[in-house]
């Protein structure tokens, strides 16, 4: 049977072996008798296919309408869930109400069905899909990266777990391919991929560690532990230069070794550092705009409506300068963002939609706001919360010793995110 936890945020979780439809149906009632879910735990039963249809059918009906807007995590490993279940799954996670975030499907029987694979890479890249767990779908094989991987376009997904499914070397170029894609590609927005367990080799690790060198900037975590039983022979750019098909241990140990540095190089030392540039100046590229492209068009509107006012333009001649010279001047503040990077900021702080309130609201606390850090002099008043449009002072709440979620921090996360300033984008040569 399965039980709900009365918590005002609940999570269903299955106490006993749930069966096919069976038990799909003892899920249906706590849900029907729930009024808010936020997470399914459904690991290691029997639901089959048969389950998981009937399960998603009701969450795709009218009467399942509360649960599609606040289930944001599914996991389902473990499940005898085939191809047949899976085109349930993406049918689901392809509606429009759907605010799913975290589904895990790992150690099932998924096959190399290509229009179920293209179907649900489909829908992820329509969903809110931030990670995807495909681990242990041994049948699946080559065909994650020959059919899933190149129809996924998922600009909302941040890690991926494709763990022991039998990936070998043939796969290789294809997975290279999808990785250094470019900003415009499969994995541009990927920040953890997790490909431990396979049959790569030696040889297609490099490709994928070369891929990460030659084209993506996103990723921040790759695992590629285990996956020399393909062989070991060591990529050499000289051609000329036969490798022999088996080398001693020794010097493979030395090649996987080799492998490692170079891998945590480009990530750790690379990639990592860009990210954080990239996030710093687009921070600090926003305060300013907002500040000169705001005035300028509540300046020029003023002009407008008041010919002889010109005490803007006496007091600050910058704003005299045509709109190209103004952000070539801005530009200089965020050498590191690309022009389109750049852009984007300029129309998001030139939009007045999207700035915070004026004045701060006193409501009681609902969970949504920063909890003071109580080992710090300034507390919180009691029975109110004061609720400003950029959260919690720097510092000053338990958010930014990692144990809750800083409300500043989420939202220059969504800033970051909406102007696509995540990870560095170099600059498109033609």
């Amino acid at each position: 049977m399965a039980i709900s936890i009365p918590t005002s945020r609940s999570i269903i979780v299955s106490k006993e072996i749930l069966e096919g439809i069976q038990g799909a149906h003892t899920i249906i009632s706590q849900l029907s008798s729930s009024r808010s879910i936020t997470k399914l735990k459904l690991n290691n039963n029997r639901l089959g296919d048969d389950g998981v249809s009937a399960l998603f059918a009701f969450l795709k009906s009218p009467a399942a309408s509360r649960h599609r807007s606040s289930i944001s995590e599914i996991h389902l490993n473990d499940n005898d869930i085939s191809c047949r279940g899976l085109r349930d799954i993406a049918d689901y996670v392809n509606g429009d109400e759907v605010v799913l975030k975290t589904l895990w499907l790992a150690n099932n029987t998924i096959g190399p069905d290509a229009d179920v694979l293209a179907w649900f890479a489909t829908t992820v890249n329509h969903s809110r899909l931030e990670f995807l767990s495909l681990t242990g779908n041994h049948k699946l094989g080559d065909a994650v990266v020959e059919i899933f991987l190149r129809h996924l376009r998922a600009p909302r997904l941040r890690e991926l777990h494709v763990n022991a499914m039998g990936l070998t070397a043939r796969c290789a170029s294809g997975l290279a391919e999808w990785i250094s894609s470019g900003h415009t590609g499969g994995a541009y927005s990927l920040h953890t991929l997790k490909c431990s367990g396979n049959n790569l080799g030696i040889k297609g690790v490099w490709e994928v560690i070369r891929a990460i060198e030659m084209g993506n900037w996103s990723l921040m975590n790759v695992e590629v532990y285990a996956n020399q039983l393909a062989g070991t022979e060591i990529p050499n750019d000289n051609s000329h230069i036969q490798q022999s098909e088996h080398l001693l241990s020794s010097e493979t140990e030395v090649s996987w070794k080799d492998a490692e540095r170079a891998l945590h190089r480009v990530l750790h030392r690379r990639n990592a550092y860009w990210k954080r540039q990239v996030e710093t100046e687009a921070l600090s590229l926003l305060k300013y705009s907002r500040t000169l492209i705001l005035r300028s068009k509540a300046s020029l509107s003023s002009t407008n409506k008041h010919p002889t006012s010109d005490l803007a333009s006496e007091s600050f001649p910058f704003y005299d300068l045509p709109m190209e010279l103004r952000l070539h001047i801005l530009a200089v503040l965020a050498p590191s963002l690309s022009c389109a990077q750049r852009t984007r900021i300029y129309d998001y702080a030139a939009n007045p939609s999207t700035l915070p309130l004026l004045l701060p609201r006193l409501r009681r606390d609902n969970g949504h706001a920063c909890l003071a850090d109580p080992s710090r002099a300034l507390g919180a008043s009691i029975g109110f919360t004061l609720h400003t449009s950029g959260g919690c002072a720097e510092g000053k709440c338990m958010g930014t010793g990692n144990s809750l979620v800083c409300r500043r921090e989420a939202e220059r996360t969504k800033f970051l995110e909406v102007v696509g300033c995540r990870a560095y984008e170099p600059e498109c040569v033609t």
